[in-house]
C-alpha cells in the first residue's frame, strides 16, 4: 500500500484554488501514488478519477496555476510532488520489506535458526554477575561483610583465591579461567553461599 502525503500548509498553497480545481488535485495525487506514476497521468486516467461536475474546468484551472503540467498524451503532477516518494524508491522498499516478512516467516515455522542481531549483540558495559559490588546481603537479610561469615568452610588457601579473583574482577582484570575454571575449585566450591 502506498501513502500520499500532504503537508500542513498544502491547504494553504492550495486556497486560491476552486473547489472542484482543489478535489481534482487530491485526487489526482492519490491517484498517482496508487498507481506508482510518479505524477503521470494519461487524459484517460484524469477522467476516470475525477469525481467533481467540473472536472474538465477543473484541471485547466490546475494547469492554468501551474499546479500541473499538459503534455500530449495526459498530465504531470507538479504540486505536492516532492513530498511523495519515487517509484523506485517504493519498489526498493517493498522489496526490502518482502523480504524482511520472508525470513520473519521462516524464523517463527523454525526453518531459519541463524539468530538475529538481537539474539547476538550483547552490552558489555554492564558488570559481570560475579562482580563484588553487586554482592549484596546474605539470604539471612544481614549484609556478608566476611568472607568466613559467606563460607567459613574455605581452606586459607582457597579464601586468598578467592579474594585474588574478586580483587582482579573489581580491578576489570580478567583471566581466561575467569568464565570457566578449569581448577579442581568451581567459583561454586569456592564462594556457595554466592548467588548469580
Amino acid at each position: 500500500m502506498t501513502w500520499t502525503k500532504i503537508s500542513d500548509d498544502f491547504a494553504e498553497q492550495c486556497a486560491d484554488l476552486s473547489d472542484a480545481a482543489f478535489r481534482t488535485h487530491v485526487e489526482g495525487l492519490i491517484w498517482a501514488m496508487k498507481r506508482e506514476s510518479g505524477g503521470m497521468m494519461t487524459k484517460r486516467d484524469v477522467e476516470r478519477l475525477a469525481e467533481s461536475e467540473h472536472a474538465h474546468e477543473a484541471v485547466a484551472e490546475l494547469v492554468e496555476r501551474r499546479f500541473w503540467t499538459q503534455l500530449d498524451n495526459g498530465y504531470r503532477i507538479e504540486h505536492h510532488m516532492e513530498h511523495q516518494p519515487e517509484p523506485d524508491v517504493i519498489a526498493a522498499r517493498r522489496t526490502i520489506d518482502a523480504e524482511r516478512q520472508r525470513r520473519a516467516r521462516r524464523k517463527k515455522a523454525g526453518l531459519d535458526s541463524a539468530p538475529s542481531r538481537r539474539d547476538v549483540t550483547r552490552d558489555t558495559t554492564r558488570d559481570h554477575p560475579r562482580d563484588p559490588g553487586r554482592v549484596g546481603s546474605g539470604r539471612n537479610g544481614k549484609p556478608n561483610t566476611s568472607l568466613e561469615e559467606k563460607n567459613p568452610a574455605l581452606t586459607s588457601e582457597e579464601q586468598d583465591e578467592y579474594e585474588a579473583r574478586m580483587t582482579s574482577w573489581a580491578s576489570g582484570a580478567r583471566t581466561e579461567t575467569d568464565d570457566i575454571d578449569t581448577n579442581t575449585n568451581t567459583w561454586q566450591q569456592l564462594a556457595p553461599g554466592y548467588d548469580n
